[in-house]
């Protein structure tokens, strides 16, 4: 049967694994990247070569256990999800997928155990940064796999936010990092068009409140850090009050917006607790006329009801709680709305992780759009992920100055013509479906900070919360303020464009010279272009890493694997490197550039040369 192609990334990893061919591997692989479907090309590839002869699976949660036995098929793997205990070692199936928490529980670590060390067999880890030393879900997992012919572990975001160790991980001395054997970074799957970028939506909220009888008016950013945070979003995810309602109003005409290009677009509001889950359920059913899809652990059939969510897309929205952070994969979610307590940058990037899956027949110019809270702890974690973006545009950039940092990012889908002339205007699909609610959206878009219900928080006495109010928007390292944004968002409307494409005709009609004319707004001088220092150090980093790994290959190919031939071979490519371009230090980004494209193809090459060399074995 024909295997499903690797995407490029995928097959570097590929390549890169059968050139190791270590015990235990670890892949840093964003999220969206298609982590599952190189794990079983890797495992696949093994078991033909009789290199193994079972896969056992690992994951962190009941539902990705459907997936992954699912996603084997497709490589002729028959692996079965464990139910009970006789499905260990169920000799019709090529393997099985369990979840950590059956290793935690029970006598499932030790049917796991025999069942591995019975054969010759690969493990592969799902997210395993959810193990840990002291943890039992860890405990119980090494117990059961550590006897593995084969370890591959597979994670997107590779630390934990606690201090436990992630076994079988080495962690570098210095600064304490684990050290992965390939890494694909968010920025890089942006470039590629493996991931779609993520425009994030911060909303404010003004809270009126009395101190020793004086009245005392702050916003979220003002009180964005600290123990009051959570006291505080008590009363500003209330879905009596609102914030709450008005967010999801703005939150359903984005996906209202988004479904006129992308009819299946869906949307996922996570939340934290079951009654705010609940509640929120049934706002989205007065906005959208549709109830959503409420998926928590109190629910007898969360995976089923997960399953029918991807596969439906006439439904809108999904609500859960923390189960749909990581590993889900439902590429039709395009908006997403953070109405959590979870401050982790852990956390927050699985969430994304959500919304930048690219699919056949949705391009990647279609960005998501993930609304959170305009508290400072959730917008650092934007920002960290957009300056990645940043940075990355920085490296890529195929002019020396063209330092990426002017205003906005970006033209919208088609070229650069522009937008007000007609030439770059998304398809219309039909006028964009009105919101039942008036009640709850009036309040978003004509700007009035209505006051809502009254709650007590232990730290202030009476507190009062405001409607939503749109703060920023950022896109790929950029924020645009309230200011640009909503007559910019106003312009779309009145023209019939949709909203979801606001940055882009910002961006084109900044580029032309008439932003402030055709707002009517006073625009904000465009910040300093960033410095050139990141955009050289990227690329030196980018080298020394090609570098290592095309030693790794050679020392494979000469069969000795080991530090010592390694680094003999890191130093002869780069006196080569250095006879070609010049010696690193010296060079310009131009050149740098060029050595990355020449490295490439040298490991390229190898890769190449490695699987006629298998071919042959066989």
């Amino acid at each position: 049967m024909p295997l499903p192609e690797l995407r490029n990334c995928q097959r570097e990893a590929f390549d890169q694994y059968m050139a190791d061919r270590k015990r235990t591997w670890l892949a840093m692989l964003t999220p969206g990247a298609g982590k599952t479907i190189f794990a079983l090309a890797v495992a696949s590839r093994l078991k033909e070569m009789g290199v193994v002869d079972k896969i056992s699976v690992f994951v962190p949660s009941d539902n990705l256990r459907q997936q992954w036995a699912a996603a084997a098929a497709d490589f002729g793997l028959d692996l079965i999800p464990v139910k009970e205990s006789a499905d260990y070692e169920d000799w019709e199936f090529d393997g099985f997928v369990a979840t950590y928490s059956q290793m935690a529980a029970g006598d499932g670590a030790e049917w796991a155990r025999k069942a591995i060390t019975a054969n010759r067999t690969i493990v592969i880890h799902d997210e395993v940064h959810h193990l840990g030393d002291k943890k039992a879900w860890g405990a119980g997992t090494f117990s059961a796999t550590d006897g593995a012919e084969r370890i591959l572990m597979l994670t997107g975001t590779p630390w934990r936010s606690d201090d436990a160790r992630i076994p079988w991980c080495t962690y570098d001395p210095i600064t304490g990092e684990v050290e992965v054997d390939v890494a694909y970074e968010y920025g890089y799957a942006v470039a590629d068009g493996v991931c779609r970028a993520a425009e994030f939506h911060s909303y404010d909220a003004e809270l009126r409140y009395r101190d020793v009888m004086t009245e005392v008016t702050v916003s979220l950013r003002d009180k964005g850090k600290g123990p009051k945070l959570g006291k505080m979003f008590d009363v500003v995810f209330d879905p009596d009050q609102p914030w709450t309602p008005g967010l999801l109003a703005r939150a359903h005409e984005l996906l209202m917006e988004r479904r006129r290009d992308v009819p299946d677009a869906g949307g996922l509001v996570v939340t934290d607790r079951h009654e705010t889950a609940e509640a929120i359920g049934r706002i989205l059913e007065r906005i959208s006329g549709q109830k959503p899809t409420l998926v928590t652990s109190e629910r007898d059939d969360p995976v089923e009801l997960l399953d029918a969510f991807r596969q439906d897309g006439s439904r809108m929205w999904l609500v859960a709680i923390r189960m749909v952070s990581e590993g889900v994969d439902v590429p039709r979610l395009m908006v997403g709305c953070y109405l959590s307590r979870w401050k982790t940058p852990l956390y927050f990037r699985q969430f994304v992780g959500r919304f930048v899956r690219v699919r056949k027949g949705c391009g990647t110019e279609f960005d998501a759009h993930v609304i959170i809270p305009a508290v400072s702890v959730f917008m650092e974690n934007a920002a960290d992920i957009e300056q990645q973006l940043r940075d990355f545009s920085m490296a890529v950039d195929l002019e020396d100055d063209e330092l990426d940092g002017h205003g906005f990012h970006g033209g919208a889908p088609g070229g650069e013509t522009a937008a007000v002339e007609g030439a770059m205007l998304p398809a219309q699909a039909g006028p964009v479906e009105p919101c039942p609610d008036t009640a709850a959206r009036g309040p978003l878009h004509d700007g009035a900070a209505l006051i809502g219900d009254q709650g007590t928080l232990p730290f202030e006495q009476t507190v009062e919360v405001g409607s939503a109010e749109f703060y920023q928007s950022d896109r790929r390292g950029v924020g645009v303020s309230s200011a640009v944004y909503l007559p910019g968002e106003q312009l779309c409307r009145d023209g019939g464009v949709p909203t979801t494409w606001t940055r882009q005709i910002l961006s084109v009609l900044e580029s032309k010279g008439v932003l402030a004319q055709a707002l009517g707004v006073t625009v904000p001088a465009a910040p300093p272009e960033p410095p050139k220092f990141r955009k050289k150090q990227m690329l030196r980093d980018e080298v020394k890493r090609r570098v290592y790994r095309l030693a790794q290959m050679q020392a494979r190919a000469a069969g000795q694997d080991t530090a010592e031939y390694r680094g003999k071979r890191q130093k002869a490519i780069n006196s080569e490197l250095a006879e070609r371009f010049d010696y690193r230090a010296q060079c310009s980004i131009p050149t740098l550039k060029k050595i990355v494209q020449f490295l490439t193809s040298a490991i390229e090459q190898e890769a190449a040369a490695d699987r006629r060399r298998t071919r042959h074995v066989r």
